[in-house]
């Protein structure tokens, strides 16, 4: 029997690779004491959010794995408090950097899905907030992130996101989440459910950048549909494109299973930057779980002619 590679040492590999190709900065300035590398601090980070932990608990963990240590190449472990400053004082461009570049590691079909999901920002159980849900008669006081992130339909791969931390219409987050998706990638085709299903959002897809729109037409029963792309898609509508929508959802549920559904930042500006490391941690276990089964599969013929290889992992 084959020895099979450990997946979490898989992860780290992939996490370093993803920084290098990044060209994320080793030190945040000249006068840096130069005893880590930005590199290992962002590394350290995905780790945590990989294996749920918190600052001391990632670092206890380093110290019993030597095999993790040579990879991230620490000659000693750091304090915890210095992977939480590095995460205070990092930028939020870097983050988006980072997750725009481990995108790439995949072989995108540009075809993209927007959608949008809720994270808890804070820390009361589940029981609690239905208790209290119950006695102000239906009134929800509970506090959440609302994440509108652009999914590639083939490589089910994290594109680009938006946050909000207030009650919102999911369109108002279809430009900017757009916008920011063309500039790192190249998209030919946008799928969205019926919220976003206003002329103004075809126009800009289509008349700016260039990008072709299947969104299902709300209110069908009345008369007249208004819009004159609202008609077109209302008589000639790509039924069989737009059920590759649903590869959001289920990306929205490995991130909420694997990771968490809370965010335990308590600013915004933080918050927003765990958003983005939740995003960036979800492509590297998605790059790495392809490549074990491509790996596994590569001695047997591949039986099933529907699923697509990715072609750049295996190189």
């Amino acid at each position: 029997m084959k020895n099979k590679k450990n997946g979490l040492i898989s992860f780290t590999e992939a996490c370093m690779k993803a920084c290098r190709l990044s060209r994320i900065p080793l030190f945040s300035n000249k006068y840096s004491k130069k005893t880590y590398t930005q590199r290992q601090h962002a590394c350290i980070l995905l780790l945590m959010k990989k294996l749920k932990l918190n600052y001391r608990e990632v670092v206890e963990l380093l110290e019993l794995m030597p095999e993790l240590q040579s990879i991230i190449g620490l000659e000693h472990l750091p304090h915890y408090t210095t992977i939480h400053k590095f995460f205070q004082r990092f930028s939020s461009f870097m983050f988006a950097l980072l997750l725009a570049q481990t995108a790439r590691l995949f072989e995108l079909s540009g075809i993209i899905a927007i959608d949008s999901t809720g994270f808890s920002s804070n820390y009361s159980s589940r029981y609690y907030m239905m208790i209290k849900y119950r006695q102000e008669k239906g009134v929800w006081s509970g506090s959440y992130i609302k994440n509108s992130a652009a999914v590639d339909v083939h490589s089910q791969a994290v594109l680009g996101i938006k946050c909000r931390n207030d009650h919102r219409h999911d369109s108002i987050d279809f430009v900017p989440v757009l916008k920011r998706t063309v500039r790192n990638m190249g998209i030919t085709k946008v799928i969205a459910d019926k919220g976003y299903d206003f002329e103004r959002t075809h126009k800009f897809a289509r008349n700016v950048l260039k990008v072709d729109t299947v969104i299902p037409v709300r209110n069908i029963r009345r008369k007249k549909v208004h819009g004159w792309y609202r008609r077109m898609l209302f008589r000639e509508f790509d039924r069989e494109t737009y059920n590759q929508r649903n590869k959001i959802e289920t990306v929205f549920s490995v991130i909420k299973r694997r990771f968490g559904d809370t965010l335990y930042s308590r600013s915004w500006r933080l918050q927003k930057k765990e958003m983005k490391l939740v995003c960036i941690a979800y492509n590297i276990h998605r790059y790495v779980v392809c490549f074990l089964i491509r790996w596994r599969i590569s001695t047997k013929p591949f039986k099933h002619s529907h699923l697509k290889p990715f072609s750049k992992i295996s190189k």
